[in-house]
């Protein structure tokens, strides 16, 4: 990582300036910016194309400061979370908000469009999304991607009165899953092989945790459930590993959603795991963008605050600190934050 001294962008037709006042550093920024060697940073990496000249950061918040032409419904001075994956506008996937689904991709901040870890940030409109009055940018960054994901995974989930939920990978995604289920009211498992992580999201979440490396864990998660298992199960380590873990804690009848990227294959044994034990198992690849602003009135509404999940704040000048320490994998959300008053 290197900080560069750059011209700040103009806004084209139906784009806004962006004063950027809190910028998430997300898992997939690790496997496509950071561990990879330049020379592969080209992608396709998990399907989407990067380029290491492009700035990274896909978790944007800030202060809209300037407004291109032809731009409606956003006032220069309105605060603003934006949606990373920009689709096309106009196919059958974005008109429902799946624009993460867009077969004639637009682009995606942070990846091949420049992204959040600058001090100003050329978006498209259609992009944005207001952040509610006494919601922080750090908080409304975290949604932009890693919260928000956790968010809806439960919801993709069904999440409902008295389900039992378990969580696989406590990273910022499943720790923040941890943290909604609990809110919610359902008894909750966090399964992690990082100590810190589970001592972390037992704290702050409230959650019950299991070593998930450790010989019984699938067998504890039973005993912590009454010997039935999960109703719900996150599974958001990203690795072969959690998924096989997830499927193995799972109720009859569960529903198992899988959020975590991984570069290997699962070899699963269906009919034991899946038609045996009559699971639903599903995916969750992010949320579509009108979700972004449903989510952040709710979480609003209800006055639920992940601050204490934001554990690493950095600015811009020691932003390589910031990715060596989240490359480190310790507990909670690394963010850059910028100074409110500045411009």
């Amino acid at each position: 990582m290197e900080v560069r001294d750059i011209e700040v962008p103009e806004p084209g037709p139906g784009q806004v300036l962006v004063a950027l006042r809190a910028a998430g550093l997300c898992g997939s920024d690790l496997h496509m910016h950071y561990r990879p060697a330049p020379a592969d940073r080209y992608g396709p990496i998990f399907g989407l194309r990067t380029d290491p000249g492009t700035v990274p950061g896909h978790e944007p918040a800030g202060v809209v400061v300037e407004l291109g032409a032809d731009v409606n419904g956003l006032q220069v001075g309105e605060r603003v979370a934006v949606h990373h994956m920009g689709g096309c506008g106009h196919c059958t996937y974005c008109r429902r908000g799946w624009d993460i689904n867009c077969r004639d991709r637009w682009g995606v901040y942070g990846l091949d469009k420049p992204g959040a870890m600058q001090d100003y940030m050329v978006v498209r409109a259609r992009d944005c999304v207001k952040v509610p009055a006494g919601l922080s940018f750090e908080e409304a960054a975290y949604y932009t991607c890693g919260a928000g994901t956790g968010y809806l995974a439960l919801k993709r989930g069904g999440l409902g009165l008295g389900d039992r939920v378990a969580v696989v990978g406590l990273g910022p995604v499943g720790a923040a899953a941890a943290y909604f289920a609990g809110r919610a009211g359902a008894q909750v498992t966090g399964l992690d092989v990082v100590g810190s992580r589970r001592e972390f999201a037992a704290r702050v979440t409230g959650c019950q945790t299991v070593d998930a490396a450790g010989p019984g864990a699938g067998d504890e998660v039973l005993d912590l459930t009454g010997g039935d298992g999960a109703d719900v199960v996150v599974e958001s380590s990203g690795s072969a590993k959690g998924r096989a873990l997830a499927l193995e804690i799972a109720a009859v009848g569960a529903r198992v959603v899988c959020v975590g990227f991984a570069d290997s294959e699962n070899v699963i044994d269906v009919q034991a795991t899946v038609i045996q034990k009559q699971l639903d198992l599903r995916g969750a690849w992010m949320f579509p963008l009108p979700d972004l602003q449903d989510m952040l009135d709710d979480v609003s509404a209800r006055q639920w605050s992940i601050a204490p999940l934001v554990t690493g704040r950095y600015d811009i000048e020691h932003a390589a600190d910031a990715w060596a320490a989240f490359d480190r994998g310790g507990p909670g959300k690394t963010v850059l934050s910028w100074p409110e008053g500045t411009s």
